[in-house]
């Protein structure tokens, strides 16, 4: 096989990095593989934001917020057919602890029979909450679709096992950019709000298409099958993490679907065109975590001073540069809004402005996952995420009645506040003492 430091993406390195990595394999598949998803990431960014724009000023707020709406609805399914248990799958296979064509058949099953229930349960509820809007049971019936379309997203876990998911990425780009390009066709044909629906869906169906066709150019050394003994261990190891999953559903989209129920859709619609916006600051901590990740575990592993040492630093960069990065969203938002969107929506502006300080206690939460990982307390996550979604639900009840859509700004403030910092800090002391050395300087 050719040496990896031939990769395309070694010819950007300085000489003094070449050095340093040749004949480190592992490192250069790690960054390698790293690198392609982090492509992948950014692309999506830039073209969502562009295409997103142009669907949000053609739909208008009201059918761009029954998009939204739905996208929303159909998440809180979407989060019990994914299973949610990747990592455990890929390290499982990596490290042969199973056959990897049992493994990847059993999971492949469970999700094409839990997506399949899941779709039809979300278009059913849908029916029922909403019985004389038929607009939107169809639009979630084939929004729902994409739940079955995605157990094909299992061929991913076989390619992250063996460091190729460049394959993945490489399919997902084509059917992202096949879509995208139905997309505009569509907004230059003024299509019905149904037909984009039915592209999201169609996205999912050529991505699986594209799986299955990178699979066999990179099979596993036999043939796939599911067993009812290894369903139970998977079932067994997914539970906790759908749970914990749904928690986290319930705060990052609870709002959009109590807006909606409370004011309608148009001021969802002014509400969802500020996300995408403020989200896309996410992209950078998301890379630096990546970096970081193997620095601070070797800190942990040396000295328990070092490790802390090295997160109070990362805490105070990811601080500065969140803060840089929100004040410059904030006060560019009249015109990101009037530029993208247009002057229908001319309102978001103000919950941009609001809502992109969220990114504070994001680039926090990304940083203290590093702290997650090395002190193994899945449990105070698990607490805190429960909390969080309580405190959601409530909150927005309160707030949104009081200051309509930029009362869910607020409130998703709060329930990230009570999740990253809060109650982490009440149940775990050594955090509390990071956090004042990193902020107040007390030791």
């Amino acid at each position: 096989m050719q040496d990896s430091m031939n990769a395309w993406w070694t010819t950007y390195l300085p000489d003094i990095l070449k050095e340093w990595l040749k004949g480190r394999q592992d490192l250069q598949r790690t960054i390698g593989n790293t690198g392609w998803l982090l492509v992948d990431k950014i692309f999506r960014i830039v073209i969502g934001l562009t295409i997103g724009a142009w669907m949000a000023r053609y739909l208008g707020p009201v059918q761009f917020g029954q998009l939204a709406y739905v996208l929303s609805f159909v998440a809180f399914f979407q989060v019990v057919a994914d299973l949610q248990a990747d990592g455990f799958i890929v390290r499982d296979i990596a490290q042969e602890r199973g056959e990897a064509s049992v493994i990847l058949g059993t999971t492949l099953w469970l999700r094409l029979i839990i997506g399949f229930a899941a779709w039809l349960s979300s278009s059913s509820l849908m029916l029922i909450i909403h019985p004389k809007e038929q607009e939107l049971f169809l639009l979630t019936f084939v929004i729902g679709g994409t739940m079955v379309f995605r157990s094909s997203e299992t061929v991913d876990l076989w390619f992250q096992s063996q460091s190729q998911s460049k394959r993945t990425v490489a399919v997902k780009l084509v059917a992202y950019l096949f879509s995208n390009g139905i997309k505009i066709t569509l907004l230059l044909l003024k299509a019905p709000l149904i037909a984009f629906a039915g592209v999201i869906c169609l996205e999912c169906a050529a991505t699986a298409l594209g799986l299955v066709t990178a699979y066999r150019r990179f099979p596993t050394p036999s043939r796939w099958n599911a067993t009812l003994t290894q369903a139970k261990i998977l079932l067994n190891l997914c539970w906790p993490f759908i749970a914990c999953s749904f928690m986290i559903t319930i705060f990052m989209r609870i709002d959009q679907i109590m807006l909606r129920e409370m004011l309608g859709e148009r001021e969802l619609g002014i509400f969802a065109v500020a996300l995408p916006i403020s989200q896309a600051l996410t992209v950078l901590p998301s890379i630096l975590i990546i970096s970081l990740a193997p620095f601070v575990a070797r800190r942990m592993s040396q000295d328990e001073r070092l490790y802390e040492d090295a997160l109070v630093i990362i805490f105070r960069v990811f601080a500065i540069l969140s803060v840089f990065g929100a004040t410059i969203i904030a006060f560019a938002s009249p015109w990101l809004i009037t530029l993208m969107y247009g002057s229908q929506y001319k309102h978001s502006a103000v919950i941009l402005s609001v809502h992109v300080f969220v990114n504070i206690l994001i680039f926090q939460g990304f940083a203290q996952e590093l702290w997650i990982i090395n002190k193994n307390v899945r449990t105070v996550t698990l607490i805190s995420t429960f909390a969080a979604a309580m405190i959601g639900i409530a909150s927005n009840a309160v707030l949104i009645r009081t200051f309509g859509a930029l009362g869910a700004a607020y409130s998703y403030m709060l329930a990230q506040a009570v999740s990253i910092v809060v109650i982490p800090c009440l149940l775990r002391r050594d955090l509390l003492n990071l956090y004042k050395r990193a902020f107040f300087g007390i030791t």
